[in-house]
């Protein structure tokens, strides 16, 4: 069998790639596995000058990267070169501070101490909508550690990830540091069963997460789940509201409203709701929409046709259930899978798109009268990934923030990802963190070492 990767701006075929057979998986696990038992025993400066290496090369190669990544899923090419640049600061932050975050930990009052150590191959299962910075957020204090790693991305991103496997090794990692798996879905599960595979990740869907998870657990097997979420955003009645559009604008369609930290959830103080919906409703509908590749372009299309088809069903069901469209609304003609950017107001809180994830150019508006409501309004989901809280009274948003569950809550800004703070979710968003120290250590043997007279 084959992978299709197709130009979303046009839904031309770019490239086509052949799926690993059994004899191509048994080879490639057993060099994550060999590589492991070298690697795991390199010297730390050796492994923190290979992420350098990795961060130099990144720089070199934005552009090349980021076009790539525009091609395969569409993504506004200003944003593919931030996502490139993102990573080779990632490398660059781990190689310089990564060996304070796993260094030995003496327990206070004891002669006992705690050292961080690797656990062996790592398989990932990857999605296609961060293509570089997904996969190299995970690896790059995966390789610090001293892990390998054992890759399964998306099927429509498989140039992104054979560049990635190249550019592990031009980098000067060793083979079977970074193994890329070309496998269909359904051969994941006999994967994590193999006694080489020690943990396994997953960013995706709350279904595919909760699947590998259950694998994993069948085989005692640490799992770290990001499955994604559907974000609030509040602004209170005393946030800047000029500062609250012009970001809850840049959260929600960034890259192409196809982002799982994306503000989702627009809650917003009933004194100023009216004003506030129609600022961010004129600044949605100026986005230019178009060619990714064109520096102009704000809003590119949707990776796939169907996942058009998904936000068009949607709103579809939305409007049924009651909601007014602002501004939007509708599939833009023409060549690709372009939905236009779309403001929707008046919809039940139990409606369909406000309870599932959604991963297009909508934004779903609500109003509360108490600072109680809203933040029982922010808590009504399934998903606790992130939150964002507006106001001026700064003791005031972060009593709000306490009592958000969420994995990350982020005031008076929007909710991103930063190599130098833990990142992960909650509740149906998963459980593990990725980045930060406590990123650093999530996939390693935190072992005791307790020293007798």
């Amino acid at each position: 069998m084959s992978f299709e990767s197709r130009n979303p701006t046009t839904g031309e075929l770019l490239e086509t790639y052949q799926e690993h057979n059994t004899n191509d998986v048994e080879l490639r696990l057993q060099s994550a596995w060999d590589c492991w038992g070298r690697w795991s025993q390199t010297a730390l400066s050796e492994r923190t000058a290979f992420l350098l290496r990795l961060a130099d090369l990144l720089e070199e190669r934005v552009e090349e990267y980021a076009r790539l990544i525009t091609l395969e899923m569409g993504k506004p090419i200003g944003e593919a070169r931030g996502e490139v640049k993102k990573a080779a600061f990632g490398a660059r932050h781990f190689a310089e501070e990564g060996a304070a975050y796993i260094k030995p930990e003496s327990i206070s009052g004891t002669p006992g101490r705690v050292v961080y150590e690797s656990l062996g191959p790592i398989l990932a299962i990857m999605p296609w909508n961060l293509p570089f910075w997904q996969v190299l957020r995970f690896f790059i204090p995966s390789a610090l550690v001293g892990n390998t790693v054992v890759v399964k991305h998306a099927e429509t991103v498989q140039g992104s990830a054979l560049a990635i496997e190249k550019l592990v090794r031009d980098a000067g990692g060793p083979e079977g540091l970074y193994v890329n798996l070309s496998v269909q879905r359904d051969a994941v599960a006999e994967i994590i069963t193999d006694s080489r595979i020690r943990a396994v990740t997953v960013t995706g869907s709350v279904k595919a997460g909760r699947a590998v998870a259950q694998q994993a657990g069948l085989y005692g097997k640490k799992a770290v789940l990001e499955l994604g979420g559907s974000d609030p955003f509040l602004v209170f009645e005393d946030a800047d509201i000029a500062k609250a559009v012009q970001l809850g604008v840049t959260s929600r369609y960034s890259n192409n409203a196809q982002s799982c930290i994306a503000a989702k959830r627009f809650l917003i103080a009933e004194s100023i709701a009216d004003a506030y919906i129609q600022a961010f409703a004129e600044q949605a509908a100026a986005l230019r929409v178009g060619d990714p590749l064109l520096a102009e372009t704000k809003l590119g299309p949707q990776a796939r046709a169907d996942l058009r088809a998904t936000t068009e069903r949607q709103v579809r069901d939305a409007v049924t259930a009651g909601a007014r469209i602002v501004t939007g609304g509708e599939s833009l003609d023409g060549p690709g899978y372009f939905y236009a950017p779309t403001v929707l107001v008046d919809l039940p809180h139990d409606a369909v798109i406000a309870r599932e994830e959604f991963f297009g150019p909508v934004a779903l508006f609500y109003t509360f009268k108490t600072e109680e409501e809203a933040i029982r309004l922010a808590n009504d989901t399934e998903f606790g990934l992130a939150a964002t809280v507006w106001s001026k009274n700064i003791a005031r948003a972060n009593a709000v923030a306490a009592k958000i569950e969420a994995g990350a809550v982020f005031v008076n800004d929007f909710v991103r990802s930063d190599p130098r703070a833990p990142f992960g979710g909650i509740k149906g968003s998963g459980f593990g963190r990725e980045l930060g120290a406590l990123g650093a250590r999530e996939l390693t043997n935190a072992k005791l070492i307790w020293e007798g007279n």
